[in-house]
């Protein structure tokens, strides 16, 4: 072990480029390695810390109706847990609804995430409990468990228990006495909250809690294996036929399954593609590395051979040799695996920035990073040192003394290193591939055109606390129109980045109804609704609200003539309508009887990756519940955001202001993750990248050293500088080109994949890969000129005279 450890000091100080750069080269990979590894395992690990957490099932709902999203919805209605306990006693279940309340504190009004759970909520979602009873204090409709973060923001260092807390829900004050204290919610969880109180019905029950193809709440089930879990999902179907089907949902129309929580926070296609992609990053940039090391041990061979020659004259053996090489490789690894380490540690923070999420490097516990570390090390360390160490120790002592010069592996040596070149220049190409083609894809969803002016909006999101009264929100929306340099406000059930209530109205011209005809949402708007946004009309006109059949609020009650309601272009379509000019005047059904008097655009309100819905709009120029109020403004946007929130402050002093523009608005809930996991991509690409560059200097550097004698004979004979680096570039250019053939169909496959999760998306056009594959090649020329260039210009006569 001694003389192996003098080996390498000896090797790393006498040729310390190929140290520093097989060494920084393997950090790199390591350090990529280890935080898309953690990030990986952040993003597989919801839920599954939780005791029990692999017996606990969401119930979700799948529709079969023209014009109604596939994706199956994991909420329910109300009282469905109640109607299974009826047809199954035995059956163990909970429900959480969450929503934002309001916390009272005298004059001071502060808003919270709240959950309403049954009393056994903790006892099938075992939390970490700090202080208190939780199932005890939820039995008391009255009782509140709370978080240790809100215990310490509302208390102070006392205890909280028995405390009290004046809650506003729904527009109501509820008196609650704090009785339990659990741990802070941690960020890899479903269902978070700072405060659970009990599901009493009539404080939080809306007039849907009890009716079916509502979405009011989760409801969680126990089982005690996949095997019950499944039995009972196959229960759901005769359940559905004796208590769901009838007027509301038809058979065929809707049914639904169980979903596994530990698989709930990456059950779209999209989120497990993305997590997927981002570890293969971390995966092939560790290979790349590791390819690295191979391809400079190798090529650095040849300056060992004469001390392995030596040694085996002097009795060493080949399998002595091997171990030495194998050990130094393992001890390369060692302190390369060190200082990754060390860059993951001093990056994580700024990844935590960039990515939005909690990760850290635990050294101790079951999450340690040593079980991740140690494994790595004999790995790499067996994979990037055998080939070598079978290389030098390989080498006849006879032919190496009897050489001119030492020995660079021949024709197959060379062949090996190409290949290897090849390899991880096609990792590194797909990645940048990959690279381009996110960008443009974010770039585009930035810059597409959502059917209307996302610019100068500004959404009061605050009104959905049920606090608000009505005469408030007239005031406000009087109030917000009069601010200097708004031009149109608008109340209504939903804004871009915001949809309060999603309700789908099965819709039909006379004649066609069935379950062919089409799910449209319906979306209830104030005046100046479309103006406001922008909207394009296609065909017909807007609503006029001094017409009182285009405003609800003008009609009789009870009365039974047909509204008018504007459709958009998606809408037109389903209903079978040959043009949007076609649907003007026609009369369609539902749950009640409509005329279509107005055609628009259709408006992409809900985020690039969703199928924009058929959808009727109806105006009501009453204050609505649910309701967001969008206004159009010139001018500053902060000065506009002071102006709305002081004048929200007058007029609702109780209630917590809550607003921001239409953009951070759509940022915050579409563009936000994928931003953060393009980041994460794009930092992972250009060190593969870099990485693969280090390898390729590091090659040139051999090669160029190991022709010095040939080279200056070049230039005696006549060779120019750009001959001699027109030699050195050609030889690492044609692998680097021909690693294009391979990065390409990869690329191609993963991204075409990687755009069909989006429903508004770039087309794959060819300029992404000629971009990615040029900037990558000009990389990698720009790297060996890089090393070539003081060698190619030197005078002939000191390459002569070298060694």
């Amino acid at each position: 072990m001694t003389s192996a450890l003098t080996s390498f000091y000896r090797s790393l100080t006498r040729h310390k480029l190929f140290a520093a750069l097989n060494i920084g080269g393997l950090a790199l990979g390591i350090a990529v390695f280890l935080v898309l590894s953690l990030f990986v395992r952040f993003e597989t690990g919801f839920d599954r810390w939780i005791a029990g957490a692999d017996q606990l099932y969401i119930i979700q709902e799948h529709y079969h109706m023209p014009g109604y999203p596939e994706t199956p919805n994991p909420y329910t209605m109300g009282n469905e847990l109640l109607q299974l306990r009826a047809d199954y006693p035995q059956l163990q279940g909970t429900r959480i609804a969450q929503m934002d309340a309001t916390v009272r504190q005298g004059t001071v009004n502060t808003r919270e995430a709240m959950a309403a759970v049954d009393p056994n909520f903790f006892q099938l979602q075992r939390l970490p409990v700090v202080a208190g009873d939780p199932t005890r204090t939820l039995a008391d409709p009255d009782g509140i468990v709370i978080t240790q973060r809100a215990a310490t923001s509302y208390f102070g260092q006392q205890s909280p228990i028995g405390r009290t807390l004046t809650i506003v829900a729904n527009g109501t004050p509820y008196t609650y006495r704090v009785g339990a204290v659990i741990a802070d919610m941690r960020k890899d969880m479903s269902y978070t909250s700072e405060l659970f109180v009990p599901l009493v019905a009539p404080r939080f029950a809306s007039e849907w809690f009890d009716h079916w193809g509502s979405t009011s709440l989760v409801t969680l089930l126990r089982f005690p294996d996949r095997a019950a879990a499944r039995q009972f999902e196959g229960e759901l179907a005769g359940f559905a036929d004796r208590r769901v089907f009838g007027d509301n949902l038809k058979k065929g129309q809707w049914e639904q399954s169980l979903r596994p929580l530990v698989d709930n926070h990456l059950y779209a296609p999209s989120d497990r593609a993305v997590v997927t992609t981002l570890g293969a990053v971390g995966v092939l940039t560790l290979l790349i590395a590791i390819v690295n090391y191979i391809n400079l041990a190798t090529a650095r061979a040849g300056l060992r051979a004469r001390e392995v020659a030596v040694r085996k004259v002097l009795g060493g053996t080949r399998r002595a040799l091997t171990r030495q090489f194998l050990t130094e490789a393992m001890l390369t690894v060692i302190l390369s695996a060190v200082i990754g380490l060390a860059l993951a540690e001093i990056a994580l923070p700024l990844i935590n920035t960039l990515g939005g999420m909690a990760l850290r490097i635990d050294y101790l516990g079951a999450d340690s990073v040593l079980l991740l570390l140690v494994p790595l090390v004999l790995v790499v360390g067996a994979v990037a040192g055998l080939y070598p160490a079978a290389v030098l120790a390989g080498f006849r002592p006879a032919a190496v003394l009897a050489a001119a010069r030492a020995p660079g592996g021949g024709r197959a040596g060379a062949r090996v290193r190409a290949g290897l070149v090849v390899v991880q220049f096609s990792i590194a190409i797909a990645f940048a591939i990959g690279t381009t083609v996110m960008l443009a894809q974010a770039a585009h969803v930035r810059n597409a055109d959502l059917g209307f002016r996302r610019d100068g909006l500004y959404v009061v999101r605050s009104l959905n606390s049920g606090s608000v009264l009505p005469e408030q929100k007239t005031a406000l929306m009087r109030a917000f129109a009069a601010l200097p340099g708004v031009s149109d406000v608008t109340m209504a059930q939903n804004a871009p980045g915001d949809q309060s209530l999603t309700n789908f109205s099965t819709m039909y011209q006379p004649g066609m109804q069935g379950i062919r005809a089409p799910s449209l949402m319906d979306v209830r708007v104030g005046d100046h609704y479309f103006d406001t946004f922008g909207a394009r009309l296609v065909a017909g006109r807007l609503f006029d609200r001094s017409r009182p059949a285009d405003d609800r609020a003008l009609r009789a009650d009870g009365s039974t003539a047909p509204f008018n309601v504007v459709i958009n272009r998606m809408a037109a379509g389903l209903l079978g309508f040959a043009s949007p000019q076609a649907a003007i005047g026609k009369q369609i059904e539902g749950d009640a009887s409509m005329t279509i008097i107005g055609v628009i655009d259709d408006l992409r309100f809900l985020g690039p990756r969703r199928t924009i819905s058929g959808t009727f709009y109806r105006l009501d120029t009453r204050p609505l519940n649910d309701a967001y109020i969008t206004m159009r403004y010139s001018g500053d946007p902060q000065k506009m955001a002071d102006a709305v929130e002081a004048t929200w402050k007058r007029i609702v002093p109780t209630e917590p202001f809550g607003g921001r523009t239409i953009e951070e608005n759509l940022y915050k809930a579409y563009y936000e993750e994928d931003t953060r996991r393009g980041r994460l991509f794009t930092m992972g690409a250009v060190l593969a990248i870099g990485i693969g560059c280090i390898g390729l200097y590091g090659l040139a550097a051999f090669d160029t050293t190991r022709r010095i004698k040939e080279i200056g004979i070049r230039k005696a004979l006549g060779a120019s500088t750009r001959d001699v680096l027109q030699l050195l570039v050609t030889k690492f250019l044609r692998p680097v080109l021909l690693a294009n053939l391979i990065a390409w169909p990869l690329a191609w496959v993963a991204m075409q994949r990687w755009l069909s999760t989006f429903d508004d998306r770039i087309g794959l056009s060819p300029l992404y890969f000629l971009l990615a594959s040029a900037v990558a090649v000009l990389i990698a020329v720009a790297t060996v000129i890089g090393q070539s260039w003081r060698v190619a210009r030197a005078e002939p006569a000191r390459a002569l005279r070298y060694e």
